[in-house]
């Protein structure tokens, strides 16, 4: 290989940035893949589907990653203030069941992804002071951002990385807590006049306005504001709790007649 790799390529527990179908010298037609629990990179049983390293056009990064920090610090003074502004994320999965919520974790996961982000970019630790409200937290994470040379941050190879690892936990929060919500389909709650799985979620289009749940059913009229779904979808988890409880009780005496 005669040209510059991605850094992406020489960082063992990161995906490597490869040209599809293109495969490398030493290749020997099987994927190779970071093992977290011996902390090497091993061949797996799986057919290499491409192991030509990208080549590195802007500093120590292939133009993807490079597209990909330009995107994630555009979008990370609102990224970061929104992260700080949640202050108590979910913190555990309850399978479905509905409890009250009798413990949180001192530091939200949301705020320890501000501070990380804030320390890629080169922060001094640990961020953010904890009792930092969101005007501070908007000033502080402008001032940081402001200050970053992109170009002469990914022409290091500790900048490189950094960049690369920033982008990576920007997509991760992007996903995890997104900073406005879409419209989406509601699956297991049956419109109350047309009795059809039709409902759709239209989140407020302004701060403080109402969310509607509409019905997509053409010969339907159904609108709901928030409170009245919620009833709505409390009576039907209800209804099938005891349509399945009688399913239960009656195959329980089929059995035993």
């Amino acid at each position: 290989m005669s040209y510059l790799a991605c850094i992406t390529n020489d960082i063992p527990d990161l995906r490597s940035c490869t040209v599809k179908g293109k495969h490398d010298s030493f290749c020997r037609g099987l994927a190779r893949r970071y093992n977290r629990v011996t902390e090497r990179v091993e061949e797996t049983a799986d057919e290499c589907t491409g192991c030509l390293p990208r080549r590195a056009e802007h500093g120590l990064l292939c133009w993807m990653c490079w597209e990909k920090v330009r995107d994630a610090l555009g979008i990370a003074v609102d990224m970061v203030t929104h992260l700080r502004s949640v202050e108590r994320a979910q913190q555990h999965d309850n399978a479905g069941v509905r409890s009250k919520q009798n413990w949180v974790i001192p530091i939200p996961i949301t705020w320890r992804t501000a501070d990380e982000l804030l320390m890629l970019l080169g922060h001094p630790a640990p961020g953010f002071p904890s009792d930092a409200n969101v005007w501070e937290v908007e000033a502080i994470a402008e001032r940081t951002v402001d200050a970053v040379d992109a170009e002469a941050w990914v022409a290091r190879e500790a900048g490189a990385e950094a960049a690369v690892r920033f982008y990576l936990l920007m997509q991760q929060a992007m996903a995890s807590h997104p900073m406005a919500e879409y419209e989406h389909r509601i699956r297991n709650v049956r419109c109350p006049k047309c009795k059809r799985r039709s409902l759709l979620w239209k989140p407020p289009l302004m701060f403080e306005h109402d969310v509607r749940v509409v019905c997509t059913n053409s010969a339907c009229d159904m609108e709901l504001d928030q409170t009245s779904f919620e009833t709505v979808a409390l009576i039907e988890e209800k209804v099938a709790k005891s349509a399945a409880e009688r399913a239960r009780r009656a195959a329980e005496e089929a059995e035993t007649a």
